[in-house]
């Protein structure tokens, strides 16, 4: 159940076959690098043209694949949006989106968003220049949040914002697919502000980030931010929790992400004693098997409650009615909020993409 192509390129797994796909992987990486290279300086340059909407853009992304934590901030910057009398519009990729019988379904993150902020409209597609084209026909946006957008130079943008996971800021220096960065750390020097994520989780590591970041040339400003666990949610009956219910009990980790080891270690932090964690790999498609066996093994040893993200408790919607069968073991969700560590550190966030319409 564990993500083995993911554990190959962060150097979890070791041995003779490892060592020899490594290798090979390495080879492709110098492949993928000349094509990042070469389509950057092409927009760059001006020989492949930019689109602009007319409207402002925010782009969230990453230097690195895995749960940076970026779908939480952009659910915080549509909320200040939001509560600033602004109209904004998600544009999201929604990649690997099927349901639990095959069937064509919004992305995982998508349906997060939309249960999250059920009345800012979230466009799902590959081509999100059109998806936003056809939205303005009939409808009025304020700005435009580009999820996922560091890479889609297709699409000028007015800010462009980049989240770096504090645990795991860039895997072992890599590029794809040897390593999970997405670019060389250079390109980090176009971004216009920096999210640090999980702040509270990797904390020993912020002051290291900070030095390679200074010694690659970047000056813009670092925000640290934390992912606040704000509350839990019954799967079987929708009820709301309170975080001190799994305080000293145990129970069993379940989730889909590329990162699953700070949602494990959020749920240290709580008190939970984990007695198991079943890591799927990152957008994996739950099924009644995956829950009988997660079942069989709480009962097995005798654990009362299994833990879930929000994102996998979406996923899990179409299983709802199997697990409400389950008597003998709880299935809860964690709703993880994203805050900035620090006031002054929050006020330079709201100014900063706040900044386009205030100069309006």
């Amino acid at each position: 159940m564990t993500n083995f192509p993911y554990r190959i390129v962060t150097d979890d797994v070791h041995g003779p076959i490892a060592g020899i796909l490594k290798f090979f992987l390495w080879i492709l990486s110098f492949i993928y690098l000349a094509f990042v290279t070469a389509a950057a300086w092409l927009y760059r340059s001006g020989i492949l043209k930019q689109y602009r909407l007319g409207r402002p853009v925010v782009s969230v992304g990453n230097i690195t694949v895995g749960g940076t934590g970026k779908t939480p901030l952009v659910v915080k910057i549509a909320q200040i949006y939001k509560q600033n009398k602004l109209k904004p519009v998600i544009l999201t990729r929604g990649y690997m989106g099927r349901g639990v019988a095959g069937n064509n379904k919004q992305s995982d993150e998508a349906a997060m968003m939309r249960e999250i902020l059920p009345d800012v409209p979230i466009l799902s597609g590959a081509d999100r220049i059109k998806n936003a084209e056809q939205f303005l026909k009939n409808n009025q946006a304020d700005v435009f949040i580009l999820d996922d957008g560091f890479q889609h130079w297709r699409l000028a943008r007015d800010l462009d914002i980049v989240a770096i996971d504090a645990t795991n800021p860039w895997g072992n220096g890599r590029l794809l697919p040897r390593g999970i960065l997405r670019e060389p750390l250079a390109a980090l020097r176009r971004a216009n502000l920096l999210i640090l994520t999980k702040v509270d989780l990797g904390r020993e590591q912020t002051g290291l980030i900070r030095k390679r970041l200074a010694a690659i040339g970047c000056a813009q400003q670092l925000i640290e931010t934390v992912h606040r666990p704000a509350r839990l949610m019954d799967l079987k009956t929708g009820m709301s929790r309170e975080l001190e219910t799994i305080a000293g009990q145990r129970v069993c980790a379940v989730c889909s992400l590329g990162a699953p080891a700070a949602f494990a270690a959020t749920l240290t932090q709580l008190g939970a004693k984990i007695q198991k964690a079943f890591n799927f790999a990152d957008h994996y498609v739950y099924n009644t098997t995956d829950i009988r066996g997660i079942l069989e093994h709480c009962r097995r040893d005798h654990i009362g409650i299994v833990i879930t993200t929000q994102k996998d408790a979406v996923k899990l919607a179409d299983l709802r009615d199997d697990i409400r069968q389950v008597k003998d073991v709880e299935f809860q969700s964690l709703h993880i909020e994203l805050t900035v560590r620090d006031e002054t550190g929050k006020n330079a966030f709201f100014k900063r993409i706040l900044d386009p319409f205030d100069s309006a």
